[in-house]
């Protein structure tokens, strides 16, 4: 009998303590799972919203990001080998027009079918340290000889590749890339476009997402099971439900993947679609950089100067009124908490101060009233093209009545930046103007864009005349409304100046 109640109490223990160890190990197993996954949806934590938090089911193979090996900038040229379709293909010149805007060396060839490539090395050393081709199926289709040269010298010399992929309208829905463990879906239309934080290419580019319908309905998205592939885009099919349980190109797509070398020891980048998009043009950027060890990238810092001329000149009913100010000190503020000490440069032409409706004389009141809150520059009292005047005695004339004007109204003199009226006497050179300017307002940077020619952009440079720095600057007409949402206007003016000066280099 006291045995039978040992034997009954010893298992009532037994089954007490079982519990109490199954209740710690699912408390134990909650936490970790929880912590997993909040390791794995971390890219919220990076400003990518929400809809890249899909990364952990995207069609490429879940496992942990392996570092490719370092680019090695040494034993070859900072020059970039471009294949491209033809001397007039259209991304084939947009590829061109970012080399030539970053003022990186390059050698354009037409991409041979079946034929020579042009000689990889000189005396031990690479000629090129990156290589592009503008249609990636040209690069697959190389004949065995040429293809397997072009790789060698990839791995030898460290070199990158990068390709991009177009699909038109007789591209198969569905295809294996020749001699890659990479499926390629073509025509697919996207939206709500984000950038994969864990990148490792990324270097201009911020991860966030950008909303919306990506332009065009000709994508190519790219699956893999393969370890080599990093998603570096990724966007959300438009497709119907139907199309796209079809196809399967549900959930997050990656139309920009990073090869990583871990396949055959070459390092790239394709595209799933040309240039058309902005940010493929900063990925492209990213992407040189990276493949070249940063031998070819240019600094992060950048110096921002937005001027808005014609501050008091225009039209009754077409000026800026309270509200306008308004919106305008608004901006200016919202700004500089993404760029330091943003500061709008106001170009004035006195004589036109007071010369509007009521509402817009206010809106001259107001503007004085902020004087100190913007940055100012002379523009010529009577807004007249500095090349009209023929002798120095008349510019000089024009110049002090507005500098009396500033100084009568508490504008700032001493800047000493000017523009003039459609910049007209800065290049061709007026001399006239630039003697004026020195004198009376001792100027020392004036811009233009017409140096040595308006068009195209990505040429135009600064130069020295007098000793008066002359800025390359490029022109933006704003569309200025008179009411707060003009505050928009300017945003999305500044969203996009910004953005190109990511893209572009301005001399």
């Amino acid at each position: 009998m006291n045995l039978a109640v040992k034997l009954r109490r010893n298992l009532r223990r037994l089954v007490i303590l079982l519990a109490t160890f199954c209740m710690v190990s699912v408390i134990v197993s909650a936490y970790y799972l929880y912590t997993g996954s909040a390791q794995e949806l971390d890219l919220t934590d990076h400003g990518v919203g929400p809809d890249c938090a899909e990364l952990r089911v995207l069609p490429f193979r879940p496992a942990e990001l392996k570092m490719p090996k370092p680019m090695d900038p040494s034993r070859k040229d900072p020059v970039v080998l471009v294949f491209v379709e033809s001397q007039y293909s259209q991304l084939g010149q947009d590829i061109i027009a970012i080399l030539e805007s970053n003022q990186f060396r390059y050698q354009a060839e037409i991409a041979p079918g079946k034929g020579d490539i042009p000689p990889l090395t000189h005396k031990g050393r690479g000629r090129y340290a990156l290589v592009i081709y503008e249609n990636v199926l040209k690069y697959v289709g190389m004949d065995a000889w040429n293809r397997d040269l072009l790789d060698k010298y990839c791995v030898e010399y460290s070199v990158g590749l990068i390709a991009f992929h177009r699909a038109s309208e007789n591209s198969q829905p569905t295809m294996h890339l020749k001699g890659f463990p990479l499926t390629l879906q073509t025509n697919v239309p996207l939206c709500d476009c984000c950038v994969n934080p864990r990148s490792p290419l990324l270097y201009v580019t911020r991860a966030e997402v950008d909303r919306g319908p990506l332009p065009g309905d000709d994508w190519t998205v790219f699956q893999s099971n393969h370890s080599t592939y990093e998603p570096v885009l990724l966007a959300r099919s438009r497709l119907s439900a139907d199309d796209a349980n079809g196809r399967m190109v549900t959930g997050l797509q990656a139309t920009v993947v990073q090869d990583l070398g871990l396949y055959d020891g070459v390092q790239r980048v394709l595209f799933g679609q040309g240039l058309g998009y902005w940010l493929h043009r900063l990925i492209l950027v990213d992407a040189i950089a990276y493949l070249t060890g940063k031998k070819l990238s240019r600094s992060l810092e950048r110096y921002i100067l937005v001027d808005i001329d014609d501050i008091f000149v225009g039209k009754k009913g077409t000026r800026m009124k309270v509200d306008d100010v308004k919106a305008l000190l608004e901006t200016q503020n919202m700004l500089r908490t993404q760029i330091s000490n943003f500061t709008f440069n106001l170009g004035f032409s006195g004589k036109f101060f007071h010369t509007g409706t009521q509402e817009e004389n206010d809106g001259d009141d107001l503007l004085l009233k902020y004087v100190n809150e913007f940055w100012w520059f002379p523009h010529m009292w009577s807004h007249m093209q500095p090349h009209l005047f023929h002798n120095e005695s008349s510019l000089m004339e024009q110049m002090i009545l507005n500098k009396d004007f500033a100084l009568e109204h508490g504008i700032p003199v001493d800047m000493g930046y000017a523009v003039a009226p459609h910049h007209s006497g800065v290049y061709p050179v007026h001399m006239q103007l630039y003697e004026a300017w020195k004198r009376a307002w001792g100027i020392r940077v004036t811009s233009t864009e017409e140096y040595p020619h308006l068009k195209p952009a990505r040429y135009r440079k600064g130069f020295i005349h007098n000793h008066i720095m002359v800025r390359c600057c490029h022109v933006r007409p704003v569309a200025y409304s008179h009411t707060p949402s003009s505050t928009r206007n300017i945003l999305e003016a500044q969203k996009s100046w910004t953005r190109a000066s990511k893209e572009e280099s301005f001399s």
